[in-house]
């Protein structure tokens, strides 16, 4: 790996006495030390040891980009365009400094041929931040776009005063505040390493914007809470986030094992519903999915979220992860995620699967709607719609839950269906329209009276207890209906379309 002035400085100060004239360079750009003897010249991007002969005088230049250790006075021009010079001003043998500078670059060898191997084997990128804690002692979060951190240092998980550093309500409120200053689209376009200040995010931080086709798509952010900055952190940061880029690219990319071929098989399938042959279940077979297994469908509302980024790619990977990677299979269709639960392969059931998301989905304010448990793979597009029509429904009528099961929103779906043609009141029970229109005419309470009824269950005790009547007055209000309306509650039908209108205008009355 190569180094720069300012690391080899850093890393020589405290065994070695150095004198410069010139700034210390962050470019990492150094790759080589050598003995200088004088007959040939110096070459750039090399380091140079050189011990004054007896009797030499003679004028070193030392070009551009490369540096001399001098040990004992030795005579350098000193121009804008020569190269770094450093004066050892103690007595020591350029041997053992030879020796100190070899053992800096093994020390920055081993971590770039570790990042190198991880890059191509790691199924994570946390191994590439835990190697990196030595080399920076502090730690390092890697977030997509929008802020969905991907991946950061084990050491946050140690330190409790770090915790917020991943914590999501911390990194929202900091990057609300980020994203209402003026700077945030510069800092978006920000190419290299750059600082941000303490009141960001309660302490100094270094970043790193990383780019895709010139979109930005992941930043990489280390912050100074457990050692001071060096100065040449920037340089290094820079060369740690190329690797992570590779890494990350490539994470996405081999998702071949259940998850990229069998995300193909079921999107395909959305996408052409219907289209289900026999060889289906032979495709799923190699997945371990069987006919016979049970399933259930989620419908994940993102569309709060970047779609330019890749952070739907980590949400579904995140969500294989905590269900069971060979027993969910999650992807991005159309303006959602779509998520395959195999309940047979992960032996659980639904409502620990869900007991499971809630808490991510809270984290992330995310919504989910469920379909129902099925089996077979015929009419996979059709629970995924149920998914998609209660993550619908459910967001509009109880906004304030995560999770909406079909189940418990289906009312409100039929219903919604028996008046998408017609206007909502014409698919209302007339009689029950005439009761309402009778009582804002005449100022009576035959409406409620009715509503009530119903709902106990034509209980007529109950019914009085909740309105607070006596039963004979409860008798007389039901007489005064009968006469208004002729309903024939004891019918089936007659009830069960009383009901629908009730549940209809109360829809109504809320939207």
């Amino acid at each position: 790996m190569k180094l720069s002035t300012a690391i080899l400085a850093d890393k020589l100060k405290s065994k070695f006495g150095l004198q410069n004239k010139k700034a210390l360079s962050d470019k990492l750009h150094l790759e080589q030390v050598l003995f200088y003897d004088g007959s040939d010249e110096m070459q750039p991007d090399k380091i140079y040891i050189y011990s004054q002969k007896p009797g030499a005088g003679e004028m070193l230049v030392v070009p551009e980009q490369a540096v001399l250790f001098c040990i004992g006075k030795v005579p350098t021009r000193n121009t804008e365009n020569d190269g770094q010079v450093f004066q050892v001003i103690d007595e020591t043998s350029p041997f053992v400094l030879f020796n100190e500078i070899q053992r800096i670059f093994d020390y920055y060898d081993r971590w770039e041929k570790r990042l190198q191997e991880l890059t191509q084997q790691a199924d994570t990128i946390q191994e590439l931040l835990d190697e990196s804690f030595r080399i920076f002692l502090n730690p390092i979060v890697v977030s997509s776009a929008d802020y969905f951190v991907i991946g950061y240092s084990s050491v946050i998980d140690t330190r409790e005063e770090l915790s917020s550093l991943v914590d999501l309500d911390s990194v929202i409120q900091s990057s609300d505040e980020y994203r209402n200053g003026r700077r945030i689209l510069n800092q978006r376009k920000k190419r290299g390493a750059y600082y941000l200040p303490e009141y960001i995010t309660g302490a100094r931080t270094l970043r790193v914007n990383l780019f895709e086709n010139d979109q930005f798509i992941y930043q990489v952010m280390m912050v100074e809470s457990l050692s001071r900055f060096k100065s040449y952190d920037g340089a290094l940061l820079e060369y740690l986030s190329a690797y992570i880029q590779m890494a990350l690219t490539r994470l996405i990319d081999s998702r071949v094992e259940i998850g990229h071929r069998l995300d193909r098989i079921l999107s395909d399938i959305l996408s052409n519903p219907g289209r289900v042959n026999r060889s289906a279940e032979k495709w799923f077979s190699e997945f371990g999915w069987l006919a016979t297994h049970r399933y259930f469908c989620i419908s994940l509302k993102v569309n709060s979220l970047d779609w330019a980024n890749m952070t739907v790619r980590f949400i579904c990977k995140h969500m294989e992860s905590m269900m069971g990677k060979n027993g969910s299979c999650a992807f991005q269709y159309k303006n959602n995620i779509a998520i395959f639960v195999n309940l047979t392969l992960l032996e659980t059931g639904t409502e620990e699967v869900l007991e499971k998301m809630v808490n991510f989905l809270k984290d992330t304010f995310l919504k989910a709607g469920v379909s129902n448990e099925f089996t077979g793979f015929h009419e996979i597009d059709a629970y995924y719609r149920q998914a998609v029509a209660a993550l619908d429904v459910g967001c509009r009528r109880k906004p304030y839950r995560w999770i909406y099961r079909f189940d418990e929103v289906a009312l409100d779906y039929v219903l919604e269906r028996s008046s998408a043609e017609l206007p909502v009141r014409l698919v209302c029970s007339d009689k029950i329209l005439k009761l309402q229109a009778y009582d804002e005419e005449h100022h009576t309470d035959y409406y409620h009276t009715l509503k009530t009824y119903v709902e106990s269950q034509l209980n007529a005790v109950q019914t009085a207890k909740k309105l607070f009547i006596h039963r004979s007055t409860f008798l007389y209000r039901m007489e005064k209906i009968e006469e208004l309306v002729k309903l024939d509650l004891n019918d089936y039908d007659a009830l069960l379309y009383v009901m629908m209108t009730f549940r209809i205008l109360e829809q109504e009355e809320q939207t």
